[in-house]
Order: C-alpha cells, then structure tokens, then sequence
C-alpha cells in the first residue's frame, strides 16, 4: 500500500488566511467614493491610490448611489439642517354619519434621506419614531 504524505501548509508569515482584512470606516469609504466622482477621475488610479480594490470600490459607488452605504456617524450635538414645508391640503368629501366620529391626525414628518424619503402623516408614536431613527442612524 502507497501513502503519499499531505503537504505542509504554507508558513504562518505566508499564509493569506491568517492575515486579518483591512477594513474601512464609513467616513473612508464615503471619501473614496466622493473622490471618484470629482470629474475626470479614474475608479481605477483612486483604488490604486487607496490600496482597494477595484471592484470594491465600484460596489461601494452602486452603494452610495442607492443610499446603501454606511452613512458616518455625526458627533453628538451637532446640528442637522432641517427644512420645514407647509403641506398642501386635501379637500376630501366625507359623508357625516352620527356614529361614525372622525378623529383629526394633525402634522406629518418627512425625513429625506440620499436615495430614501420617508413621510409620517397623522398622530406618530414618540417610541415608534425614536426606533425607526435609531435604525437609520445605524445605516
């Protein structure tokens, strides 16, 4: 009976597998993909000049582009630039019925985020509201 003997894995200092990866803040990304959209400038030399790949770095772009990419994190306190906007009203017919009572939902909200709008018309729960901002603030 022949036994081959099983190769050696390559030494600790040569094997890719034990080579942790580099990974990126969202602020790094966010600059890289900012700077391949300066005009004239190659997805190719910015991911070269970065030391990323370029098919990441591509990805990264489709990302930002359907507002899939991680947005950085805003220091606490700092002010976020919000815009007020008088909504239009409806005119909506409504039968009056004597057992029927309609209970007015004034205000609405509107978070415009890039690639997203989310609108919140009527009464919104403060606890609701505050998860749903949590779970956008940890895109």
């Amino acid at each position: 009976m022949d036994i081959k003997a099983k190769e050696t894995p390559a030494p600790a200092g040569l094997n890719w597998r034990n080579k942790s990866r580099k990974t990126y803040t969202p602020e790094q990304r966010l600059a890289m993909v900012k700077e391949c959209e300066a005009p004239g400038a190659s997805v190719a030399e910015v991911a070269q000049r970065n030391r990323v790949n370029t098919n990441l770095l591509f990805k990264w772009k489709r990302h930002h582009e359907r507002g899939l990419l991680p947005v950085p994190k805003v220091a606490s306190g700092a002010l976020v630039p919000v815009m007020v906007v008088k909504a239009k009203k409806r005119r909506v017919k409504r039968t009056v019925r004597p057992w029927a009572r309609s209970v007015a939902t004034p205000g609405a909200i509107e978070v415009e985020l890039p690639g997203a709008r989310i609108f919140l018309h009527g009464a919104v729960s403060e606890t609701n509201l505050a998860i749903v901002l949590r779970a956008l603030g940890r895109r």
